[in-house]
């Protein structure tokens, strides 16, 4: 593990080397015979995995679609095992590592719905005679494609076109690709100076190298079973592992299990698993005879898909419906007194997760100590390890899929979604049916129904830049954001302003018991008027009137006008559109605000009584915090990030109030260390 430099650098990167003499990738510097291994040269952070079976096809797919023919496949695979890297890109791109050089790049091409492969100098060496490479002849050196960057298609090759540009004497200088616009192609990549091809031409196997890594094994799990030992017999509570059906929870549960820890085993069914993950969890629980504990999430997601619309990137309702809110309630309820749990995190997985330290709490469970046996293992080291312990992990893997979760998460790649609808067809028609449904109902019509639904541009809610980049090499015109935001949400927000006092109305309207049955929330305000009109009176002269279509804040100014005129807004919809996941019953730390059944729906409901204005409830409702913010918000304020307006309240003092009103004695120089996520450990709040 070594760190990046820069301010957008990986905080750490896992090394990879690799071992001339064996033919095979190292997890540490020594070759078994006493050499020494060179680290890859490869993309931050360097979490290089191996290419399955399947990976394998995608890779001959994409050098057939870029060749026209087979040939010099098998010369460009080589004669190792072969590694991908994950690489930035628009979709889905991988490095792809064979015989200890970067062959080149695997990637998905959105435009085409097609496997590519680009290649680099070393790949492009190995298949150099053996393929009718498409061509261009220039006169001079490297140097001068870089002086000249643009060159014109003078053999007419069609759009997307990859293109190797050589010189008078055959040598390969640089790759290049046909313009949109087939007139002109464009330099990509130049060839600076001589790699050779191969570091070893000897055949080996991933039996090979488990054998060759016996020794990094060894230490890292030892490490690893260390860990978990000192810090279970620290906590001295239950132990919990949680298990998503992926390699990285596998491990981290052999590694419990080789610790002389019997944990619970905790799985999260969001209701978008994938059969083959139920089944695994399933598979693995029996076979290491272990209590299940399961945090159902129910049907929760597809209610409130229906309501809200599909989530985003900018947009993660998602998670707190199906995640956050079934895990608090079945540990609140299974480990009152705290738990330890350990997880499957890895730094490598996201910056966030790199940021992370070994050991945390949840921001809303303070009670559960998390902890991460292998935050710095490389997707690489954990195959290592479960095919070393031979372990049953999800059949998934093979069948070419790269991660184990949701099934349409918004995080996603196209790739992946191709992937499910080849292999899942019935789920993601499902999915699909959704996503036509709601391109109607926000007046999406033709080709603009098409890319978004089919290009994945649902991905983004807010005109993001990424969303317009697409929509523009599809060919469509962004829509302005505030055509689709008034259609969205129902009922539509007409008026909307604020200064002294405050207004909101809308086409349409809310039931008026809406705020009646939750109007504490919003301070110590008391109903003077009930029935057709609800009116509130608070401290100082201040005053809610509510109609149904109609909000009207009295006797307040400025932004404090504003917040309550939102908040109100969010009690309304929430009320009117609960998807029952019950996260405001988990956050609330009087027990004043419960969910009930009403028909086939659930409503919020607020004990006046006990209800002491937190707003916790409605800072950790999925509707309310994310919807309403992201949606109405943005429609009154004119600003599709209005979300992170000045006066809001800020997410740390959601988390802080939270934690104080559990207990814990949180200094203002603990409250600075507080993130959206993750609450590291303030002195003494370990022990607490």
């Amino acid at each position: 593990m070594s760190k990046g430099k820069g301010p957008n650098a990986w905080p750490v990167r896992g090394e990879t080397y690799w071992c001339p003499s064996l033919n095979v990738p190292l997890v540490g510097k020594e070759c078994p015979d006493g050499s020494r291994g060179y680290r890859l040269n490869v993309t931050d952070p360097g979490d290089v995995r191996p290419a399955f079976d399947h990976d394998i096809g995608r890779l001959r797919e994409g050098y057939r679609y870029e060749v026209g023919s087979e040939k010099g496949f098998e010369e460009l695979r080589g004669y190792s095992v072969v590694l991908l890297n994950k690489v930035p890109f628009m979709d889905l791109m991988y490095e792809v590592i064979a015989d200890g050089r970067v062959i080149g790049r695997l990637y998905w091409d959105p435009l085409v719905s097609h496997w590519r492969f680009r290649f680099s100098q070393p790949g492009l060496m190995r298949v150099w005679h053996h393929e009718p490479l498409h061509t261009i002849t220039i006169r001079g050196t490297p140097k001068t494609l870089k002086r000249r960057w643009v060159h014109p298609n003078t053999e007419g090759l069609p759009p997307g076109t990859q293109v190797v540009f050589k010189n008078e004497e055959g040598d390969p200088l640089g790759v290049g690709y046909v313009h949109p616009d087939g007139d002109r192609i464009k330099v990509h990549t130049i060839f600076w100076k001589n790699v050779e091809p191969y570091a070893s031409k000897r055949r080996s196997t991933w039996d090979d190298t488990v054998k060759a890594n016996e020794y990094y094994l060894y230490y890292h799990s030892s490490r690893a079973v260390k860990f978990i030992h000192v810090m279970s017999e620290k906590v001295g509570k239950p132990v919990i592992v949680s298990y998503s059906g992926g390699k990285d929870s596998l491990a981290a549960l052999n590694l419990t299990l080789e610790a002389g820890v019997k944990p619970y085993v905790l799985f999260n069914d969001t209701g978008i698993e994938l059969p083959e993950t139920r089944e695994s969890v399933r598979r693995i629980v029996e076979e290491k005879g272990l209590e299940l504990l399961v945090a159902d999430a129910g049907d929760a997601f597809w209610r409130a898909v229906e309501r809200v619309g599909p989530p985003g990137k900018d947009y993660r309702w998602c998670c707190k419906v199906t995640k956050l809110s079934p895990l608090s309630r079945l540990l609140q309820e299974r480990f009152p007194d705290g738990a330890l749990n350990i997880v499957g995190q890895r730094a490598y997985e996201s910056l966030d997760r790199a940021r992370s330290p070994r050991v945390w709490r949840n921001r809303w469970l303070p009670q559960i100590l998390n902890i991460s046996p292998i935050q710095y293992w490389t997707q690489l080291l954990v195959w290592l390890y479960i095919w070393d312990r031979k372990l049953p992990y999800n059949p998934l893997y093979e069948k070419g899929f790269d991660r184990i979760g949701c099934f349409m998460c918004p995080a996603a790649f196209m790739a992946e979604y191709k992937h499910v609808e080849e292999t899942h067809p019935e789920l993601w028609r499902k999915w699909e049916d959704v996503l036509w449904r709601w391109a109607k109902r926000i007046g999406l019509e033709g080709k603009e129904a098409e890319v978004w639904v089919k290009r994945g541009l649902w991905r983004w809610l807010t005109p993001a830049a990424q969303k317009g980049r697409l929509a523009q090499r599809v060919g469509i015109a962004m829509r302005d954001w505030r055509e689709i935001y008034k259609r969205w949400l129902y009922p539509p927000l007409k008026e909307f302003r604020y200064g002294d006092g405050g207004v909101a109305r809308f086409e349409g309207s809310f039931p008026v018991t809406s705020l009646e049955d939750q109007y504490s929330v919003l301070g110590p305000f008391k109903p003077v008027e009930r029935g057709g009109k609800l009116i509130l009176e608070g401290p100082s002269g201040s005053k809610v009137e509510f109609t149904g279509d109609t909000i009207e804040v009295k006797g307040v100014r400025g932004v404090l006008a504003r917040e309550l005129v939102l908040d109100s807004i969010k009690l309304a919809f929430r009320w009117v559109n609960c998807a029952g996941c019950k996260a405001c019953e988990t956050s609330c730390p009087t027990g004043a605000i419960k969910v009930i059944r009403d028909g086939d729906g659930f409503k919020p409901v607020v004990d006046a009584d006990k209800c002491i204005h937190c707003k916790l409830c409605v800072d950790n409702c999925p509707l309310s915090d994310v919807t309403v913010e992201r949606v109405y918000s943005a429609i009154a304020l004119d600003d599709p990030t209005a979300w992170r307006r000045s006066g809001r309240r800020s997410k740390e003092s959601v988390i802080v109030r939270y934690l104080k009103l559990k207990g814990y004695k949180i200094s203002t120089s603990d409250a600075k260390m507080v993130d959206e996520d993750v609450l590291t450990m303030p002195p003494g709040l370990m022990d607490q």
